[in-house]
């Protein structure tokens, strides 16, 4: 530590950054100069690191260590300042991840590199990317910048390295300074003079020299600290000097509290975007505070020196009270680590990760506490949104689970209203009746589908509907008791589509949600449906877009609203990306993932003060298709035996005197090993089972996913319907992959089972 004082190095032991020196070749890294924070960071003490040029290069992640070779070699011109993350392994191999900045010149030796620099750790990667890119920026133009002058001189008194000279704003080019004498820069003979001895003093003797002078620049006579050090090679001898000519005019006329100081690490303090600050406890008074407090805080610097609480003001008011207490009781003590919120100059809430490292002085008092304040917002939303994820997880086992046993019951209750319904004539009054009782059992299934919404669901589970009264139920579900009116043009002749109802109907309450929220005074929501022929261009914010040969049916929502900037329209499908304050950032994400996997598209068109329009295309049926697909469906009769697997007796029950009614014999099995009693009870007797129904889920028991894998080997052939009161299980969506030859999602009717029934044994 030769080049530095020990005023200066009593600030360098408590600063969390790892400010160090040496010489580079290859994977050798020999240390000269490296701050104890080192120990702390990777498990390394000052001692190891000058002794063993090995050492810090183990240290690195064997991942990154080819980067770091080619970041650090291959310079053709130098000095060039350097930037490079990687990852390093710490106390107990804890991966740590790390940024490097530092200022590479040319050795003595070949192949050789002589490094100033700063390693400082990156406790969240992703989250300070922004912050250490504008470091970087500012690292890389540091000789050009940089307010010292370096020099470096060989035995000769030659100059070899400048970066700028005397009062100059401009990097030094090397055609100007490179093996000349101090004279010839136009340094008078009596100052070159001094240059020259103590550049000879550093060769003889090996150590560092310094001297203090005035000096005539263009901003008047200014006061120059100026160092002249060794710079050894690995094996000790000495190559070059190096001068370090810094301006401390403003230094020797500041208060005494600054004049310990360090150029350098205010520079540091000065870049990043964390608010550094210094607390005097003698006088009881906050000596200084970086820039960032008034460009990202909105503080103002001289109230906080006048008065050392005065940013209190800018924190938030709940937590003011926590913050003020913790502070009294511990700035004068030992360190203290807490988050609080702050309200910038923009009225913008930010999260604050506040840290204090106290220093003592040579008695071993505290006479200064160090503080290091950053801004950790985007860490706690991620934080927040894990929680939040969390509760949504366990909201949506309960969720499905709920709706599971809803779906049972409604099972039951229309198996039950559709044999009854069978048994009557269609003139008689209580079959109206139990035509309204059968269609209020349907409007139940919302319910289901809404707690299904909640779960984790799979692939679509897809049929066939028309999506007029689907569009119109769902638009006034949403907007009931709002001050949005909804105002429909949806075409009496829009084609159908396949979809699974519950998903697209989550899709219209999130784009309805949007405009509803959008005109919190009120207004109108128009939504428009229309068919679509194939290969026309659709254009939006995102470009145009061509919507290929196939017939759609169009969507349109459309609002009068505060609309959507242009810089948050390519971000508005992004997750967790929101713009509301209570909002999730998932709505609109799982919507467009919706229509995707629906094979359909999701667009929008928007601008500011002037409202949004979501376009939804599904693709329609063909035309040839649809008078197959939308044709009145009633109960298929057939004959043979069925084999009916359900753990709850209702549904065993209601599905037998189903399956009766459209003229099969059954049995019943409640679980999954009874079933496979049965089923091979009856192929052994020549007496097998036309089809089997197997539910999917049996609670402590084989399900049905297991029950026809054992089947399987006993008949190949067998035709197995899988059902399941979780609609939205993957096994329902694909159910051919599994070796089901038919599905039936509950709750279902007579019509329902005796299509599918039919369909199968055909």
């Amino acid at each position: 530590m030769n080049s530095f004082s020990r005023n200066e190095d009593s600030v360098f032991d408590h600063v969390p950054l790892v400010v160090y020196r040496c010489t580079q070749r290859g994977i050798d890294r020999k240390f000269e100069f490296v701050t104890p924070f080192v120990h702390s960071l990777l498990d390394l003490t000052p001692e190891q690191l000058t002794q063993d040029s090995k050492a810090f290069f183990s240290r690195i992640h064997p991942e990154d260590r080819n980067m770091c070779l080619r970041g650090w070699e291959n310079h053709t011109h130098l000095p060039v300042t350097i930037r490079l993350e990687y990852r390093m392994f710490g106390e107990g191999n804890r991966v740590v991840w790390v940024q490097e900045n530092s200022v590479v010149s040319a050795g003595s030796l070949e192949n050789e590199m002589v490094c100033h620099g700063v390693l400082i750790e990156i406790p969240n990667h992703q989250q300070i990317k922004e912050e250490l890119h504008r470091w970087d920026r500012e690292l890389q133009s540091l000789t050009s910048n940089l307010p010292d002058i370096i020099g470096r001189f060989d035995r000769k008194n030659r100059v070899m390295y400048l970066n700028r000279w005397w009062d100059s704003v401009d990097p030094f080019p090397p055609e100007k300074y490179l093996g000349k004498q101090l004279i010839e820069l136009g340094v008078s003979k009596k100052v070159a003079d001094i240059f020259e001895e103590k550049i000879q003093s550093v060769w003889s003797k090996g150590i560092s020299e310094s001297l203090e002078i005035s000096h005539p620049t263009g901003q008047g006579l200014k006061n120059f600290e100026i160092r002249f050090c060794p710079e050894p090679t690995i094996g000790g001898q000495i190559l070059t000097v190096l001068l370090i000519c810094r301006d401390v005019t403003n230094v020797r006329m500041a208060e005494l509290a600054f004049r310990d100081s360090d150029e350098k690490f205010r520079q540091l303090a000065e870049t990043v975007d964390s608010v550094f600050w210094i607390w005097e406890v003698d006088l009881q008074q906050i000596v200084y505070v970086s820039p960032a407090y008034k460009r990202l805080w909105g503080g103002d610097p001289q109230k906080l020196m006048n008065n050392p609480f005065d940013w209190l003001t800018i924190v938030f008011q709940e937590d003011q009270s926590k913050v003020e207490n913790l502070f009294l009781k511990r700035i004068d003590a030992k360190g203290l680590d807490i988050e609080y919120r702050i309200v910038t100059r923009h009225h913008e809430l930010r999260w604050v990760h506040n840290r204090t490292f106290p220093v003592k002085d040579a008695s071993g008092m505290i006479h200064r506490v160090i503080g290091i304040a950053q801004d950790v917002t985007e860490r706690k939303k991620w934080e927040e949104e894990r929680l939040r994820g969390a509760k949504l997880e366990s909201l949506g086992l309960l969720a499905g689970g709920l709706a599971h046993d809803f779906n049972n019951l409604l099972t039951a209750i229309l198996g039950q209203l559709s044999l009854a319904k069978f048994t009557l004539d269609s003139s008689s009054p209580l079959f109206n009746r139990i035509s309204e009782a059968e269609h209020a059992s349907l409007r139940a299934q919302d319910i289901a589908r809404q707690l299904l919404t909640f779960s984790k669901g799979g692939a679509p589970v897809k049929k066939t509907v028309l999506l007029q009264e689907i569009i119109k139920e769902n638009v006034q579900l949403v907007l009931s008791g709002s001050n949005v009116r909804p105002i429909f043009n949806v075409a009496d002749d829009l084609w159908p589509v396949t979809i699974d109802a519950g998903q697209i109907c989550q899709v219209i309450h999130n784009l309805v949600i949007n405009a509803r929220q959008a005109m919190e005074d009120g207004g109108e929501c128009i939504i428009q449906a229309h068919n679509v022929k194939g290969d026309m261009v659709e254009h939006s914010d995102f470009g145009q877009m061509t919507l290929h040969a196939q017939d759609w049916v169009e969507i349109r929502f459309k609002d009068k609203g505060v609309g959507i900037s242009k810089e948050n329209l390519e971000k508005i499908f992004d997750p967790y990306f929101t713009t509301k304050s209570t909002g999730s950032g998932l709505g609109l994400a799982t919507s467009y993932s919706i229509v995707r996997n629906h094979g359909g598209v999701l667009t929008v068109n928007s601008a500011l003060g002037e409202g949004s329009t979501f376009s939804l295309f599904l693709p329609a049926i063909p035309i040839q298709e649809m008078a197959y697909e939308v044709q009145e469906r009633r109960v298929k009769m057939g004959h043979g035996k069925i084999l009916i697997m359900d753990d709850e007796i209702q549904i065993r029950k209601v599905l037998g005197e189903m399956v009766e009614t459209c003229g099969y014999s059954y049995e019943t099995a409640k679980d999954g090993e009874e079933a496979l009693r049965n089923f091979f009870e009856a192929w052994e007797v020549g007496s097998p089972f036309s089809a089997v129904i197997l539910d999917l889920t049996v609670p402590g028991g084989l399900g049905g996913k297991e029950v026809l894998s054992r089947l399987l080997t006993i008949d190949p052939q067998v035709k197995a319907i899988v059902v399941s009161g979780y609609s939205n299980d993957p096994v329902l969506a694909n159910y051919q992959e599994y070796g089901f030859k038919g599905r039936v999602a509950k709750p279902f009717n007579l019509v329902d089972l005796s299509v599918v029934l039919q369909s199968v044994l055909e």
